[in-house]
Order: structure tokens, then sequence, then C-alpha cells
């Protein structure tokens, strides 16, 4: 298991601007670092020239982690981000290639020969009508780019356009250690219900927040001074960032992954000589 990672520590997603592709003069590609995730940047078009943006860093910055959130992409759209060290785009310093954006979600032992997704392993459509996880890219080492160029290909998309949220860049933080046993995961139910006098219930079902909360023991004191200090201390309970348990199963990547917001977990202890046990609280942003 791939230790966790949190998308706080050099978050530049602040620090770009936006050109390239063609974009709804009312959805602007400027929205792209702009909350809340319902003001999103629309293509006009699903061309693929349309459907790119490059997000230029006010200079050259570390990054490692990069991720878009609420996403209107479809079971067959592909993405690719390419780093460059100028901004003429002249420079390839990194190349993610085409992938998927919704990756496999099951192993073959997990489905049977009649389901329509068994040789995909991905979602089916039905499985992702209101679900928009982010599609996250942990790259394999620190590169430091002034510009990124996401390119998207989403031709059978049915909206006829693409849309996306919120773009998100960092350089990010891997904990040494691990997230310990007994944390836990899950999602913070916000349907509403009524119950007639016949005892019949209504339901007004809404979106609903994954949500995780756990503890890392013995974190090393330097490390929990430098990195989990100064990301509570940075994020507060406002800023978003992205959070993902285990970067090396990918095979839940989707399911593992959300762009978060931090919630009160109390405080960080002075667990033995140099070591302090850090809590973590999380909350998806909707």
């Amino acid at each position: 298991m791939g230790n966790c990672i949190l998308g706080s520590i050099g978050r530049w997603t602040n620090k770009c601007t936006f050109s390239g592709g063609s974009w709804n003069s009312s959805y602007p590609v400027s929205n792209l670092n702009v909350l809340p995730l319902s003001k999103v940047a629309r293509s006009v078009d699903l061309n693929t020239a349309n459907t790119q943006f490059i997000a230029t860093l006010d200079e050259q910055r570390p990054v490692q982690l990069i991720g878009i959130a609420n996403h209107n992409l479809s079971l067959d759209a592909l993405i690719r981000v390419t780093l460059y060290s100028d901004a003429g785009l002249t420079n390839l310093i990194y190349d993610t290639g085409w992938q998927y954006v919704w990756p496999s979600v099951y192993t073959p032992d997990q489905l049977i020969w009649e389901n329509d997704n068994f040789f995909s392993c991905t979602y089916t459509q039905d499985q992702i009508l209101d679900y928009k996880p982010p599609r996250v890219f942990w790259l394999n080492q620190v590169y430091v780019p002034i510009a990124i160029k996401v390119e998207i290909s989403d031709a059978t998309n049915t909206s006829g356009y693409t849309e996306i949220g919120l773009f998100e860049v960092a350089q990010g933080w891997q904990t040494s250690v691990n997230i310990s046993y007994n944390s836990q995961y899950g999602f913070r139910f916000r349907t509403d219900s009524e119950e007639a006098l016949g005892g019949v219930k209504y339901f007004d079902r809404e979106d609903k927040p994954t949500v995780f909360q756990g503890t890392i023991n013995y974190l090393p004191q330097a490390e929990a001074k430098a990195q989990a200090f100064e990301h509570f201390r940075q994020m507060d309970l406002d800023t978003p960032f992205i959070w993902i348990l285990n970067p090396d199963d990918q095979i839940n990547l989707l399911r593992d992954s959300f762009l978060a917001r931090n919630l009160d977990p109390g405080l960080i202890t002075y667990a033995a000589y140099n070591a302090n046990t850090v809590p973590f609280k999380f909350e998806q942003v909707l």
C-alpha cells in the first residue's frame, strides 16, 4: 500500500492563469481555479482543439500532483497532461500519455461474463450518474514546470461540450508513515426523508460528500512540524486540496481520492520522543 498523499503542501492552483482551447464566454477557462465547483469552465464543443487548456504558473514551481474536479467527461473520454519548463511549450519535461478519465474500477473476478463492463472493468454509464470523482495524477517524481497543458478527447459526450469545475496542481506531500489501522471512510448522507401518517417514507435525495477520518501514529516530529502543522495552518477549514488514500491501488483510485477540505480533527499529540500522532478529518468538496 502506498502512503497517503495530501495536495496541500505547495498548492499552486491559485498561481495559474489559463489559456488555450475555445470556451463558452459564460463559462470561461479562467473559472478553472475559481470556487464554488459549480462555477465551471465549459468548452464550446467537443473538438479536441477546443477542449484543451494551458495552465501557466507565475514562475517555475515544483509539481507532482495534478487533478481535475467536478467534470462531465464521459466513460470514453481520454486525457493527456504535459509539463513544460518554458511558457512557449517547447521544452517538454513530462508526458502522461493519453489515459482514460474513467480507469478500471473492478478486477475481472468481481464481474460476470454478462456484465456490459466485463472487458473494460470500468463503471457503467448508469453507475456514474451524479458521481463526479476527480481524475488525479501522482507523477513519478517532482518536476519543475512553468506551463502545464491538458488535452481532452471526448467526442461521444452527449452534452456536446466538456466541463470542468477546478484544476488542481501542487507539489503535494506523501507521508513517510502511513495512515493507521482503524481509520474510517464513507459518506455524510444528506438525503432528506419525510414519513407520512401511514408510515410511507418520501425521500429527497441529495449529493453526499465522501469523508475520511484517521490518524498517523508516530510520524517523525520534524515531518509533523514542517508538513502536518503547515497543512492545517495553510489550508485551515476553507481551502480545498486533493486527498489520495493509496496511490498504488489503481483499481480504487477513483474511490480513494477526492477534493477535500479539513474538518477539525483535534490536536497533534507528542506521542513519543521525536514522534507525533497526527489526526486527520476530511470532507469532500461538493
